[in-house]
């Protein structure tokens, strides 16, 4: 007799295969991106047919930077295409861009918020 699907939760982000193996590969940490992106996955712009690049902050033993491609159609969740860890300077780049889903730069007042 098979287990009864007792939760059904709607996913905010979809992986592709070498996104979904990296995940794997990172054990821990790789659970706390995935988690965050799943948090901010709102935040995320739809630009069809185009894949984006977006600064991501996991915060895990410390603060850890990535990079993230995203595939994002409107009327679809965004498909998280790959990722990388990168420097601080890189994050802050992509921040003062306006490509963090992690934190925003105020343009009035050059602050950031979570």
């Amino acid at each position: 007799m098979d287990a009864e699907q007792r939760y059904i939760e709607e996913a905010n982000f979809e992986f592709e295969d070498i996104a979904y193996d990296k995940i794997i590969t990172l054990g821990n940490l790789g659970y706390h991106l995935a988690m965050t992106i799943h948090d901010h996955a709102h935040k995320i712009p739809s630009n069809n047919g185009i894949i984006q690049k977006f600064g991501v902050m996991v915060q895990r033993d410390g603060d850890i930077p990535f990079q993230v491609k995203i595939f994002h159609q409107e009327d679809d969740v965004p498909i998280l295409v790959d990722m990388e860890e990168i420097g601080m300077d890189e994050y802050l780049d992509l921040m003062n861009q306006n490509k963090s889903i992690t934190h925003e730069k105020n343009k009035k007042t050059n602050t950031v918020s979570k």
